[in-house]
């Protein structure tokens, strides 16, 4: 992992303490959305690790873009 993909990590882990529970998953899935736009996709990789929102904001907002993408490699 690269620092600032390590800084984002507890950033991200430390604010989750302060968020609902019930409210989580959609701030993870305000994040990622924000995130998708200014990070690498290994970067990504590694943000999506850290808990299960994360994985599943990852999935909504890359894994459909980088489907499409391998898809439209196989139209053309």
């Amino acid at each position: 992992m690269n620092i600032e993909t390590d800084v984002l990590i507890e950033t991200y882990q430390t604010l989750k303490q302060y968020i609902p529970s019930k409210d989580r998953q959609e701030a993870s899935d305000t994040l990622m959305s924000y995130l998708v736009d200014v990070l690498s996709d290994e970067q990504l990789g590694e943000f999506k690790t850290t808990d299960s929102y994360t994985k599943r904001s990852y999935e909504e907002y890359a894994g459909d873009s980088a489907s499409d993408d391998f898809d439209d490699e196989f139209e053309e």
